[in-house]
C-alpha cells in the first residue's frame, strides 16, 4: 500500500508524521506494521482531555520524594520520555482530542529533539526518536483544531478507506477458521449459517454504502463489516438458524449506533440500514446490475420481448432502431478549467487538474455563499471527470452545513388551539359554557361536541417551494434556490415539494418523498436556467400539488422575478389568476430586480420580500413561516 512506503520513507528521513483518516481505515494497524519491519518498539498514548504534560513526560514518585528527595532515579518516566531515552516511537492516538499545553510540550521535544523537566535536567533524544500521531479530521465532538507550530513540524498522511477487495479480505482474516458447532447443543451448523466469501462480499457492499448514503453524514468503517458477520454468525448458531435469517438482526445491530444521520435526513438510522441491507445482501444485484432474483426469462417489466414493436410477431425480430438525433441542452455543456479558473478563488479550491480542497471550499461558502454555490453548480459540469466527481460528491453536502449553522434549531412556533369532539387537551370551561347550557335546556346529556378542549401544538405544514430556472434566472440567482432549498429541506416541514419550472414545470421532490435534503439540493445544483418563464403553469401546478396535502396549512414559496412569457402567459392576469387561487403564497424576488414580482403580489394578495444574499435565506424562510414582518 503507498501509505506505508511513505510512513517508512518520512520516519527514514527523520520526520514526524499525523496520519488522518477517519475510523477504521487502519491507522494503528499500518504503524504496527512499520514499527515491526524497522524492528524499533513504540509507546503508545491515548489521547484525551484528561492526558496532561505530567502524564506524557513523567512525574516524581511522591512517596520516594519524602524519603529521598528529588533524586532522579525516583523520577518514573511517562510515554514521551520513554520513546525519547530508547530511541524509539511515541504513538498519540486522537491527536485532536489532547489539550493544547499538552501539545505544547512535544513541540520542543520535535524541533530541539529534548525536554527540560523541573527538578531533573534536559532529557535529549536518542537516535530513532520519532513522533507519530494519528487523527480523524471529520469528528466535531470533543476536539480542537491542531495549531499551525504543529502541523509545521509534522508531515501528513491521509487514509482513506479501502477498496472493497481489500475491505472484503480484512473482514475474513478478522474471522479466522469457521466457528465451532454450539457448545450447548453439540449440532453441525446449519447449511447456510456459515459467513463465507461470497456473504462477506456482500456485507461489505452494504457497508460501503453507508459512506456514500446522502441520508448519512458518517458512514460505519470495516469495523462494522466485522461485527456484523461476527454477530450474524453467533445468532444463527444460537437460534439455530441461516445467515438469511439472522442478517437483518445482525446489521441493525452492529451498524445504527455506527453511522450518524444528516441534518435533513427524516428517516431512522434502522430504516436507512434496512434498506441498504435488502438491496445489497438479501437481494444482492447480478452481474447487469439489475435484481439477481433468479429470473432468467429475459423479459422486461412489462412481460414483453423488448425486440417487438405493435403488429409483429413474437419471432419476428425488428430491424436496427433509428437513433433520434440529439437535442442539446444548456445543462449538457460542460465547462472547461479555463473558464472555471475566472471565478474567484478558484485556483485555491481546485490547486490542481483532479483536486477540491474541500476546506478552501468550505471557508469559500462562508466568505461568499451567492459566488461560492454558484460555481459549485458550474464545477459539476466540469470537462475533468475527477473535478466534476468531487463536486456531485461535496457541494450539496457543504451547502447543507453551511446552511444548518443559520436555521433555528426549533420545528415552529407552538401555538394554543382549541377543538370539540376530543378527550385530550385542557376544557375550556368559558367557552363550554354555552354549549353545556344548551344542551341542559334541551334535556339531553352533554356530549364530547359540547365540549371545548385546547391544546398546545404546531400547526401541520405543506411547504412547496417554487424555483424559477427560465433564461433570466441564471448564476447566482440559481444559488438563491439552492440555499433556500437547503433551509426548507432543514427546517423540516410536514410535507415538502420542491418544483423548478422555465416553459414546463419539473418535480424536484414529491409532496410525500422521503428523499433527504442533500438529494434536493443536489438536484437544484444541476439546474441551468434556460427558456421562457411560465409562471401561470407553474402557479397552477403548485396549486394542484398542494391540494394533495394533508396538512392544514399550504405554504407556496416562489423564487423568481415574475417575467412571465411564453405561450398562455397573456400579460399578468393569467398569472395573477393562479397566483391569487393559493391559500398561502410568499414571492421571493432576486434584489434590485423586483418590480415585476412587487406588482404580481400585490395583485394577488401575495406576501413579497426581497432576497439578495443567499445567506440569510434561512432566517427570511423563519421569518415568513412564523408570520413575522
Amino acid at each position: 500500500m503507498p501509505e506505508r512506503e511513505l510512513l517508512e520513507a518520512a520516519l527514514e528521513a527523520g520526520a514526524h508524521v499525523v496520519l488522518e483518516g477517519p475510523p477504521g481505515t487502519g491507522k494503528s494497524t499500518l504503524l504496527r506494521a512499520v514499527a515491526r519491519a524497522r524492528d524499533v518498539g513504540f509507546a503508545f498514548v491515548e489521547g484525551n482531555a484528561e492526558l496532561t504534560p505530567a502524564r506524557l513526560v513523567g512525574h516524581f514518585d511522591p512517596a520516594l520524594v519524602l524519603s529521598r528527595g528529588y533524586d532522579p532515579e525516583v523520577f518514573v518516566d511517562g510515554p514521551l520520555l520513554e520513546a525519547m531515552r530508547g530511541g524509539t516511537l511515541l504513538y498519540v492516538e486522537e491527536l485532536n482530542r489532547v489539550p493544547e499545553e499538552t501539545l505544547n510540550v512535544l513541540l520542543t521535544a520535535m524541533s530541539e529533539r529534548e525536554v527540560a523537566v523541573p527538578r531533573l535536567g534536559r532529557v535529549a533524544a536518542a537516535d530513532g526518536f520519532r513522533f507519530v500521531a494519528a487523527m480523524n479530521p471529520f469528528d466535531t465532538v470533543g476536539t480542537a483544531r491542531i495549531s499551525g507550530a504543529l502541523s509545521d513540524r509534522t508531515c501528513r498522511i491521509t487514509m482513506g478507506y479501502q477498496d472493497p477487495q481489500s475491505e472484503t479480505r480484512i473482514v475474513l482474516a478478522a474471522l479466522g477458521h469457521p466457528p465451532a458447532p454450539s457448545s450447548t447443543t453439540g449440532a453441525e451448523p446449519l447449511p447456510g449459517s456459515v459467513p463465507d466469501a461470497e456473504w462477506v462480499r456482500r456485507v461489505v457492499s452494504l457497508v460501503r454504502a453507508t459512506r456514500e448514503h446522502p441520508e448519512l453524514r458518517v458512514g460505519s468503517s470495516v469495523r462494522g463489516a466485522i461485527d456484523l458477520t461476527r454477530l450474524a454468525a453467533a445468532l444463527a448458531r444460537r437460534r439455530p438458524a441461516t445467515l438469511a435469517d439472522v442478517g437483518l438482526d445482525a446489521a441493525l445491530v452492529a451498524l445504527s449506533g455506527r453511522v450518524q444521520l444528516a441534518p435533513a435526513s427524516r428517516r431512522s438510522a434502522e430504516q436507512i440500514i434496512t434498506e441498504l441491507y435488502e438491496r445489497y445482501v438479501a437481494r444482492p444485484a447480478g452481474p447487469g446490475g439489475g435484481d439477481d432474483s433468479g429470473d432468467d426469462s429475459g423479459d422486461d417489466a412489462g412481460g414483453k420481448d423488448p425486440a417487438c414493436f405493435p403488429g409483429m410477431g413474437p419471432g419476428e425480430q425488428a430491424g436496427p432502431p433509428r437513433r433520434p438525433r440529439p437535442r442539446s441542452s444548456p445543462s449538457d455543456r460542460q465547462v472547461g478549467r479555463s473558464e472555471l479558473a475566472t471565478a474567484p478563488g478558484f485556483e485555491r479550491i481546485s490547486p490542481a487538474v483532479g483536486q477540491v480542497d474541500e476546506d478552501a471550499l468550505r471557508e469559500a461558502l462562508s466568505a461568499d455563499v451567492a459566488g461560492t454555490v454558484a460555481l459549485m453548480a458550474r464545477m459539476r459540469r466540469a470537462t475533468d471527470p475527477a473535478l466534476r466527481a468531487a463536486a456531485e460528491r461535496l457541494c450539496a453536502r457543504l451547502v447543507l452545513d453551511r446552511v444548518a449553522r443559520a436555521v433555528p434549531d426549533r420545528p415552529g412556533a407552538h401555538r394554543r388551539t382549541a377543538s370539540r369532539g376530543r378527550l385530550d387537551g385542557d376544557l375550556d370551561v368559558d367557552a363550554s359554557l354555552e354549549a353545556i347550557a344548551g344542551a341542559r335546556a334541551e334535556r339531553r346529556p352533554v356530549s364530547l361536541d359540547d365540549l371545548t378542549m385546547t391544546h398546545w401544538g404546531r400547526g401541520s405544514l405543506a411547504l412547496l417551494l417554487l424555483v424559477d430556472r427560465s433564461g433570466s434566472m441564471t448564476g447566482e440567482r440559481l444559488a438563491r434556490a439552492a440555499v433556500l432549498t437547503a433551509a426548507c429541506a432543514l427546517r423540516r416541514p410536514d410535507e415538502l415539494a420542491v418544483l423548478a419550472f422555465a416553459r414546463d414545470v419539473v418535480t424536484l421532490h414529491e409532496l410525500s418523498d422521503p428523499d433527504p435534503g442533500q438529494a434536493v439540493v443536489d438536484r437544484v445544483l444541476r439546474l441551468v436556467g434556460h427558456g421562457e418563464t411560465g409562471l401561470s403553469r407553474a402557479l397552477t401546478r403548485a396549486a394542484e400539488v398542494l391540494a394533495g396535502a394533508t396538512s392544514a396549512r399550504r405554504v407556496v414559496v416562489l423564487l423568481s422575478d415574475c417575467r412571465a412569457s411564453g405561450p398562455g402567459e397573456d400579460g399578468s392576469d393569467a398569472a395573477v389568476r393562479a397566483a391569487a387561487a393559493l391559500d398561502e403564497l410568499w414571492v421571493l424576488a432576486p434584489a434590485g430586480d423586483d418590480a415585476q414580482a412587487r406588482e404580481l403580489a400585490g395583485a394577488a394578495g401575495a406576501a413579497f420580500a426581497e432576497l439578495g444574499d443567499p445567506a440569510d435565506a434561512p432566517a427570511l424562510l423563519e421569518r415568513l413561516l412564523s408570520g413575522c414582518p
